[in-house]
């Protein structure tokens, strides 16, 4: 699928989501992902945020940012490429109104370079179009002793399909293309990468970020999704498989 393609659908996609309503799976921090059993309050992938810098990819309402502004962040910054989300991130945050930008996270914008302590981003990396642009962006942006936290559906989880009530393996974990899932009641389209674990290390390695931890967390058994059953976090596979991949990054001096 043509990158602008990709931008178009999930664009669309997010604004409609947002624009209905209705409840949607959605992961903010402290979670990192869908009911795992410990979160960054125990993890502490981000232990010392007083007075730090942070920037969202894919920030959604600004949720994550308002838990690490709480936390001790002194100024937060946020990209998401709906417009809908961006104008409900500046209404929760109206002192920082002028650091949320529209824009795709593989297109380099007005962010300050060499600035950020942190940058994160939770269950957003699979949206973009071109991941070596998109971490191109995060080096530039990270100040030299800064981080990047990600985290994504395991993409082995992605290769699990329950068929007869067992588990099954129906796509190749080397598949690494556009592929068009559905999100929310109103089943609206989104596009999304499932990139392979060396895929993602390799790509941060060649703009020059380095893996400072690696975690695959256990899941807590259940399916049940802000009120209605999801046919794709399901308990019988998390017992066979994470669900949850988180990698943070660190900046090579």
């Amino acid at each position: 699928m043509k990158k602008e393609k990709f931008i178009e659908i999930n664009k669309n996609g997010w604004n409609e989501l947002i624009k209905s309503n209705k409840p949607f799976s959605n992961t903010i921090l402290p979670e990192y992902g869908p009911f795992l059993k410990r979160n960054e309050d125990k993890i502490n992938l981000m232990p010392d945020l007083e007075n730090k810098k942070v920037l969202d990819l894919g920030c959604g309402e600004g949720e994550s940012l308002e838990y690490l502004y709480k936390k001790g962040a002194s100024e937060i910054w946020g990209i998401d490429i709906s417009e809908e989300q961006i104008n409900k991130a500046k209404k929760r945050f109206p002192l920082f109104k002028n650091n949320f930008y529209i824009s795709p996270m593989e297109k380099e914008i007005g962010i300050p370079n060499n600035y950020f302590d942190y940058i994160i981003s939770i269950f957003s990396i699979g949206y973009t179009s071109e991941l070596l642009s998109t971490f191109k962006n995060c080096y530039k942006y990270l100040n030299s002793d800064g981080s990047i936290i990600i985290s994504w559906t395991h993409p082995f989880y992605y290769c699990l399909d329950i068929v007869d009530n067992k588990v099954t393996i129906n796509k190749s974990y080397f598949d690494e293309s556009s592929e068009i899932i559905t999100k929310g009641p109103d089943k609206v389209n989104l596009v999304q990468k499932n990139r392979m674990i060396s895929t993602i290390i390799n790509t941060a390695k060649e703009v020059g970020l380095y893996v400072d931890n690696i975690l695959e967390e256990e899941t807590i058994l259940k399916d049940d999704v802000n009120g209605y059953k999801s046919t794709f976090w399901r308990k019988e596979k998390v017992v066979n498989c994470p669900s949850t991949l988180i990698i943070k990054f660190k900046k090579i001096k």
